[in-house]
């Protein structure tokens, strides 16, 4: 059964965004926000981005394992993920496939998140799974870099899970090096063991752009 909103989720209003074509391999994408977990929760990190016109999926913080959902499944990110020229069309890749779910993380590309605590993750791999997003990496675990072109338009035609600088024209620097058998095995956090969300920034306060 597919869900469109992943369940126990919070979720804000992301704004109109397109359908999916409904043709290709299902994919997943990791993507990091450029800000630390326990400065900035995920509610106002998914906020931000839906005032930048970048809203993605989900925005997940894995230090306290809150979740926010601002698109449902059957929309595509209006973040902008890899492109590619076309018939002299620029062509987003995040556009392709039955669905090419984002998911944010409250992380630093330069502090893999894989290296720290991962709570609230069982749930939304489970949701990935409903969608049929297989649970692989097509060109390696990401933030290896030095991949040829070719060789990442090739993976990304499979489906699967991919880093955002793995997307074919992708200029982005993160998720960083992820350890991708960790994510895929993180174990399940009890409840007691989940951390409030961060206090609310004052105004002055800004969290860094997602590279």
């Amino acid at each position: 059964m597919f869900d469109a909103w992943m369940p126990g989720a919070e979720r804000i209003d992301g704004g109109a965004a397109p359908g999916p074509s409904g043709i290709g391999a299902p994919r997943a994408v990791w993507t990091v926000t450029g800000s630390g977990p326990d400065a900035w929760s995920a509610r106002e990190e998914a906020l931000r981005l839906v005032e930048e016109g970048r809203s993605v999926h989900l925005v997940w913080n894995p230090l306290t394992g809150e979740v926010v959902q601002s698109l449902a499944a059957t929309r595509r990110s209006r973040m902008p993920l890899g492109r590619t020229n076309r018939y002299s069309l620029h062509v987003d890749h995040g556009h392709e496939g039955r669905v090419c779910l984002t998911v944010a993380v409250v992380a630093r590309p330069e502090e893999p998140f894989t290296d720290g605590p991962m709570h609230g993750l069982a749930p939304i791999l489970a949701w990935l799974d409903s969608w049929d997003v297989p649970r692989r990496w097509p060109a390696g675990p990401p933030g290896r870099g030095g991949t040829p072109v070719a060789e990442l338009a090739r993976a990304w035609s499979r489906g699967g899970h991919f880093g955002h600088d793995q997307v074919p024209g992708s200029t982005s620097a993160g998720p960083g090096a992820l350890d991708g058998t960790r994510l895929f095995a993180a174990p399940v956090a009890a409840e007691s063991e989940l951390r409030p969300p961060p206090a609310p920034r004052q105004p002055a306060q800004e969290p860094s752009a997602i590279p």
